[in-house]
């Protein structure tokens, strides 16, 4: 069903009233016409000014529309002579409405119907940015729902070879003893699994719509719009952490130190947040390293805040791309570089460190390296 869009009625009432009170016209309304298949257009009422008059419904037919010559006046005297003027919106050669104004005290003057004839283009304009834009809307909602529906179904087919991998571990645990070293590997393939099993639900909840619906480029790609937030204890988080670098860092021939205290202060965060972050800032860490060089993940604690701290002796971070690290989808000189990348993961651990009430710092030099310092609150 054809609508318009209250800038149009707005825009289309302003124009009316214009001719009364410059033209001294009675009543004048403008329709829009709507293709109907096989049948003759319907017209749809926008405006009628005065608004408490009502206009003979119009009943030319599109074909018997007055012609209009080069000044654009009409040319069928037979309706101006009866003091009623009716003009087809016309832009780029469709009709995009119809402009009926009639004056009973007098005829209109040739001067007179250009002036109505400039407000029928005027209207006919906005008439067909108005359709443009409805055009537009439906097309983006369209493409919206379209890309929901296959993030949905993306989401929901990852389902099965997850659960068919986390079952392979789980077969293979049940035959390694418990002093075999691949034993640590095997639990942390299990424990990964778990984590992107939780990211999904997340994820099949509402994400897809409100990923959808977010127009800032600033706003990452999140799991959740908001965090609960609870004592923490981070050693079993930092734990997972390492657990799983270290091995990644063995394969790709670096040195991995890990240097946690044994007894550090609860903090106030969120577990899986937390993970997600400080999970980002490792893999990154090893990314960027290059062969026989050094990770370590270190810990550190004042009186009211507990650092994490994640230190590389990697390629470093251009001086210029310090103030947009945090940016989504920015890269910076690692663009151009053989290392792929999103450019997302810095901006959602930064989203997710703010979410905590916390903190993310960054020191960098070239060919020596980056140090980046998760600050979270200590728990009260």
């Amino acid at each position: 069903m054809l609508t318009a869009s209250s800038d149009l009625i707005s825009l289309a009432r302003s124009q009316i009233i214009l001719l009364n009170q410059t033209l001294g016209a009675g009543t004048s309304t403008m329709y829009l016409t709507e293709e109907v298949s096989g049948e003759t257009p319907n017209l749809i009422e926008v405006v009628t000014y005065p608004t408490e008059a009502k206009m003979d419904a119009v009943d030319y037919p599109l074909f018997l529309l007055p012609a209009v010559d080069r000044k654009g006046l009409a040319k069928n005297s037979e309706i101006t002579r009866q003091g009623r003027l009716v003009l087809p919106l016309i832009y780029e050669e469709t009709i995009m409405g119809i402009l009926t104004t009639d004056r009973q005290d007098r005829d209109w003057t040739e001067a007179e119907q250009m002036q109505v004839q400039q407000v029928a283009n005027t209207l006919a304009i906005a008439c067909a940015l108005d359709r443009r834009c409805q055009w537009l809307e439906a097309n983006q909602r369209r493409v919206e729902v379209e890309q929901r529906d296959f993030i949905a179904t993306l989401l929901h087919q990852l389902r099965n070879p997850l659960t068919a991998l986390r079952t392979f571990a789980q077969l293979l645990l049940k035959r390694i003893m418990p002093e075999d070293p691949n034993r640590k590997i095997i639990t942390g393939i299990l424990r990964e699994t778990g984590h992107i099993q939780d990211l999904l639900v997340q994820a099949e909840q509402d994400a897809p719509i409100r990923l959808l619906k977010s127009s800032s480029s600033h706003q990452p790609l999140l799991p959740a719009a908001e965090l609960d937030l609870d004592s923490i204890d981070l050693s079993p988080v930092l734990e997972s952490v390492i657990s799983a670098a270290s091995a990644i860092a063995f394969d790709r021939r670096l040195n991995f130190n890990a240097q946690i205290p044994t007894q550090i202060p609860l903090v106030l965060a969120n577990a899986a947040a937390l993970r997600e972050v400080l999970s980002n800032l490792v893999d990154n860490a090893i990314k960027y390293t290059p062969v026989r060089g050094s990770v370590r993940v270190g810990v550190n604690i004042d009186p009211i805040s507990v650092q994490v701290i994640v230190q590389d002796t990697g390629m470093g971070i251009p001086e210029l791309d310090l103030p947009r690290l945090f940016e989504r989808n920015f890269r910076g000189r690692q663009a151009q570089g053989k290392i792929l990348g999103t450019g997302l993961g810095l901006s959602i651990a930064q989203d997710l460190v703010k979410k905590m009430h916390g903190e993310i710092h960054v020191t960098s030099q070239i060919d020596r390296g980056s140090t980046f310092i998760v600050a979270l609150k200590r728990a009260i």
